[in-house]
């Protein structure tokens, strides 16, 4: 379920508290509908998915050692994926890792956002962030990474959509440099730079990394996210926006 979507489930309530119902409960109708019930729901299916599904499409023998690497995914959403990192946590090697990373994609539990760069020799190469489809899935107090997540999945859909309905070219990312200059995603159509979009949840500043290739890239768009503003405005070629009402906007 998608910002939008909401909507349709809870139409008298407003888009602030619909917005944090989804950070709270996620994306799946049970669970946002009964928030009381919500984490249950999510730790239910996450360990019946990996329990059940993992053995129906893999000889995996211990369904646990997943189990464990979803735990530790929880606790690095919006982060790149370390491979060497996590089978040293798990005592497996980082070829098993990717192997169990590659299930949990299949079983649409994460999806992994590659690094935009022009050369897309390079964005194969350098490492992915992890999201889970279900962004209440992620271990933040500051719900930060919840909300990151619930950004990345309804621009993943969107997108999607796009490209089954017009048959364009568009792809996901996100963007790092070597001076760790960071923008939290790239849209791009046919390979160029569509959208700049940064998240935030209070400070309404502009990003001086978003500002900087802003200038760079010259992107059709660039955009800064935040969930608790009181007004849209504009600053060179920069729109600031209200986050919810952005992501309703999607459709």
């Amino acid at each position: 379920m998608d910002v939008a979507e909401s909507k349709r489930f809870l139409p008298e309530v407003d888009l602030a508290d619909r917005v944090q119902r989804l950070l709270l409960t996620g994306g799946f109708p049970e669970a946002f509908l009964n928030p009381d019930e919500a984490q249950r729901l999510l730790n239910d299916r996450l360990d019946l998915v990996v329990r059940d599904d993992s053995r129906d499409l893999t000889r995996i023998s211990s369904w646990r050692g997943v189990a464990d690497l979803v735990e530790l995914l929880r606790d690095r959403v919006g982060n790149p994926v370390k491979y060497d990192t996590l089978a040293r946590d798990l005592r497996i090697s980082p070829p098993t890792v990717r192997s169990w990373i590659e299930l949990l994609e299949k079983l649409y539990i994460v999806f992994l956002l590659p690094p935009y760069s022009s050369r897309l020799s390079r964005s194969i190469r350098k490492e992915k962030r992890v999201f889970f489809f279900d962004c209440a899935a992620a271990y933040d107090d500051t719900q930060g990474a919840q909300l990151e997540n619930l950004v990345a999945c309804c621009l993943l859909k969107h997108i999607q959509f796009r490209k089954d309905t017009t048959g364009e070219n568009w792809d996901l990312f996100y963007l790092r440099d070597k001076e760790k200059r960071e923008v939290d995603f790239v849209v791009t159509l046919n390979r160029r730079v569509y959208s700049l979009i940064e998240v935030k949840k209070s400070d309404g500043a502009i990003s001086n990394s978003l500002r900087y290739y802003t200038d760079r890239l010259k992107p059709k768009e660039s955009i800064q996210l935040v969930l608790q503003l009181d007004r849209a405005r504009e600053k060179d070629g920069i729109k600031t926006l209200p986050l919810g009402k952005w992501l309703e906007s999607l459709g």
